[in-house]
């Protein structure tokens, strides 16, 4: 392909474990890493924002957490969206129901949403972008509330997944449900762009985010074939392509080979030197949010 393209190689769940963390260093340093998405509530938080402050060409953003993992604020003051344990819902559809029709959960997450933002900005660490754990920042009622949180932060960079299952399936990839919430995720995408041109309109500021965002259907298993194959075909002029370094998704594996031994084929494609040769080859330039905005800008229409 001849056109111009741009791609932001992103690690979901920085701060996620030590392991997670010193995987996204190395794809970093090592390989073609330029971009991480910082769960702020979780146990690698304080050594991931010492990393961070370590590795200043690495753009850092808020990986928001509604669904699943830890929360900032107590079971106390959140009652209705965590359990004892402080963590929310792991059933994306059910938390997704009772956050849409129960007014309690709905402040209360207005309440959570800000306090990581919040954590965040404490960091001191420079706002790359924002984005949410299982893309769960989607829903209307939680997309909203980041927009809002957004402006009050200044931060203007963010995720919209958009993902092309016709190429998902040329690379070997098949129907499942990450399909079917893929599918869910274009109709939520549209609805939000639609609204954050009426805030854009409002404030009088444009927000960034990449024309095509991948790695959901293949999400845990984003090995080095099929990146390689990714980049050859992305469609958008500005991309992101996202990957779990440092993580083992056990529910791709036999209940035998669910071990820390297991290959994190994550980590391998990122440090692929053949994935770095490919992108020089075919002149596809990488970088952060921010570079990839500048990019946009100044390229030739």
């Amino acid at each position: 392909m001849s056109e111009k393209r741009f791609v932001i190689f992103n690690a979901d769940d920085f701060g996620a474990s030590e392991k997670v963390n010193t995987a996204v260093s190395l794809a970093h340093t090592q390989g073609v890493l330029t971009s991480a998405s910082l769960m702020v509530n979780e146990p690698g938080f304080a050594q991931a924002v010492s990393m961070a402050k370590e590795l200043p060409e690495l753009g850092v953003g808020l990986h928001l957490v509604v669904t699943n993992d830890r929360a900032c604020l107590s079971q106390k003051q959140i009652p209705d969206l965590v359990n004892a344990q402080g963590k929310f819902g792991a059933d994306p559809f059910k938390t997704g129901i009772k956050y849409a029709f129960t007014q309690k959960a709905q402040a209360q997450l207005q309440d959570e949403i800000a306090a990581q933002f919040d954590r965040f900005a404490e960091t001191g660490i420079a706002w790359s972008h924002v984005d949410g754990h299982q893309h769960f920042h989607l829903p209307p009622v939680v997309w909203d509330v980041l927009i809002e949180n957004c402006v009050r932060h200044n931060v203007f960079r963010l995720r919209v997944p958009r993902e092309e299952i016709r190429l998902h399936r040329k690379q070997g990839g098949g129907y499942d449900l990450d399909t079917v919430a893929s599918l869910i995720f274009r109709v939520l995408a549209r609805r939000n762009l639609k609204k954050l041109k009426q805030i854009e309109t409002k404030i009088g500021r444009r927000f960034f985010h990449p024309d095509r965002v991948y790695g959901h259907l293949q999400t845990g298993n984003m090995n080095a074939e099929y990146v390689q194959s990714l980049v050859e075909r992305i469609k958008g002029g500005t991309n992101e392509i996202y990957l779990h370094p440092g993580a083992i998704h056990a529910r791709l594996l036999p209940e035998s080979q669910r071990t820390e031994t297991v290959h994190d084929v994550e980590s391998a494609a990122l440090l692929s030197p053949d994935l770095k040769r490919n992108l020089e080859t075919l002149g596809i330039r990488t970088g952060t949010y921010a570079q990839a905005e500048s990019w946009r800008d100044l390229s030739p229409k």
